[in-house]
C-alpha cells in the first residue's frame, strides 16, 4: 500500500467550507495573507499527520490548526468567530473524494485564545480528522 499525506485536499476542503459568503460572511480565509489584508481573518496553521492503519489500510489521524486573527482588544470577536468555525467544522462533512480520500471522523480537539503582544487577539482551534487513503 502506497501511503499518502492528505494535507492539500484537507486544506482545500476546510477552505471551501469556511470561505465567505458561504458560511462565515466577512471573515476571509487565507493560505497566504495578502499585504493589504484587513483583520479579522482566518489562516490554516500547523499540521500533523500520524499513520493509524493496518498493513493494507492507509488511515491517518490528522490535526490542523485553524487560526483566527483580530485587532479587537477583547476576546469577544475571536470567540464569536471561533464558535462559528467550530460549528461549521463539526457539522459540515468534508469531501476529499476527488483525491481518493475519505473522511471517517472530524471534530475539534480544543480552542485557545490569547492577547497578541502588540494588538488584538489570536485564537487557535485544533481541528482533528481521521482520513482513509482509498488509493491513487
Amino acid at each position: 500500500m502506497i501511503r499518502r499525506i492528505p494535507l492539500i485536499p484537507l486544506q482545500a476542503a476546510i477552505y471551501n467550507v469556511l470561505k465567505p459568503p458561504i458560511y462565515i460572511d466577512g471573515v476571509p480565509v487565507y493560505d497566504n495573507v495578502p499585504k493589504k489584508a484587513t483583520l479579522p481573518y482566518i489562516t490554516l496553521g500547523a499540521f500533523t499527520c500520524r499513520t493509524n492503519g493496518a498493513k493494507r489500510v492507509d488511515i491517518a489521524d490528522v490535526s490542523i490548526q485553524v487560526q483566527i486573527w483580530s485587532t479587537y482588544s477583547g476576546k469577544k470577536q475571536v470567540n464569536e468567530i471561533a464558535n462559528d468555525v467550530m460549528t461549521i467544522l463539526t457539522s459540515v462533512p468534508l469531501d476529499l473524494s476527488a483525491d481518493n480520500f475519505k473522511v471517517m471522523e472530524q471534530g475539534c480537539d480544543m480552542f485557545e485564545s490569547f492577547p497578541e503582544e502588540t494588538y488584538g487577539y489570536h485564537g487557535v482551534i485544533t481541528f482533528t480528522v481521521k482520513i482513509q487513503n482509498l488509493g491513487g
